[in-house]
C-alpha cells in the first residue's frame, strides 16, 4: 500500500544518517532491516542501533511493531515529494521536501527517487491528472516511450520522450498541447515509474 507520510520533527545529523542507512537498507533488501543489521552497517552496538531507532519512533519517521521497526504505511521506502510540475528543479529541492510518499521496496531497490505533484493537464492521456503524485527514479537519460521529467528554460514538465519531425521532442498526451523540441539547455532529470491518485467525493 502506498500513502502519504507527512512532515515530521527535524533530525539531527546523525539521526538523519541513520534514516537514510534505514531507507536504504530497506530498499536493497525488500523489507525493513533489523536492528542488528542497523548496528552492522554502522558498526555500533546493538543497544546503541535500537537507540537511534527508538529516536526516529518518537519523532515520527518510522514505527515500532513489536520488537522490529519499518516506515508507516506497511514497511515502504519514502520517497520526498519535492514540489510540483511543470515548477521547481528536483535536484535543488531535495534539502526540503514538502512531504513523503511510501514507495514499494521492490520499486525503489538501487535507485534514487523523488516524487512530484502533477500541475496542469497535458499528460491525460497517459492517465495522469492534475494533483496527482508521480514517483520518479532521478536519471540523466530515458529511451524513447519513456515518461520523463524533463528541465526546460528552469522549469520541469512531465511528458513522453519521443521524436516530432524526425528530432527528439518532449511529446504531451493531450490534443490541445504541442510537442517541445528537446534541445538547448533541455535536459531529462527523471524518469516516471508510478502515479499515485487521491480519489475525493
Amino acid at each position: 500500500m502506498v500513502s502519504m507520510i507527512a512532515n515530521r520533527r527535524p533530525l539531527t545529523e546523525r539521526q538523519a544518517k541513520v534514516l537514510e542507512a534505514f531507507r536504504n537498507l530497506t530498499a536493497s533488501r525488500g523489507r525493513p532491516p533489523s536492528v542488528r543489521d542497523v548496528a552492522s552497517h554502522f558498526r555500533i552496538q546493538v543497544s546503541a542501533a535500537w537507540r537511534h531507532l527508538r529516536v526516529l519512533v518518537e519523532k515520527g519517521y518510522i514505527e515500532a511493531r513489536g520488537g522490529a521497526f519499518a516506515f508507516p504505511g506497511g514497511g515502504g521506502v519514502p520517497v520526498p515529494v519535492l514540489g510540483r510540475v511543470p515548477a521547481g528543479v528536483p535536484r535543488e529541492a531535495l534539502e526540503v521536501p514538502e512531504g513523503w510518499v511510501n514507495c514499494p521496496p521492490a520499486l525503489a531497490r538501487g535507485r534514487e527517487m523523488f516524487a512530484l505533484r502533477v500541475r496542469g493537464d497535458s499528460m491525460t492521456g497517459a492517465a495522469i491528472l492534475e494533483d496527482d503524485v508521480i514517483i520518479c527514479e532521478h536519471v540523466h537519460s530515458a529511451r524513447e516511450g519513456d515518461i520523463v521529467v524533463a528541465m526546460l528554460d528552469g522549469e520541469a514538465t512531465v511528458k513522453r520522450l519521443g521524436r516530432h519531425q524526425g528530432a527528439p521532442a518532449l511529446l504531451p498526451a493531450h490534443p490541445l498541447h504541442h510537442p517541445v523540441p528537446l534541445q538547448g539547455e533541455a535536459s531529462i532529470v527523471g524518469r516516471v515509474l508510478m502515479v499515485i491518485r487521491t480519489l475525493r467525493k
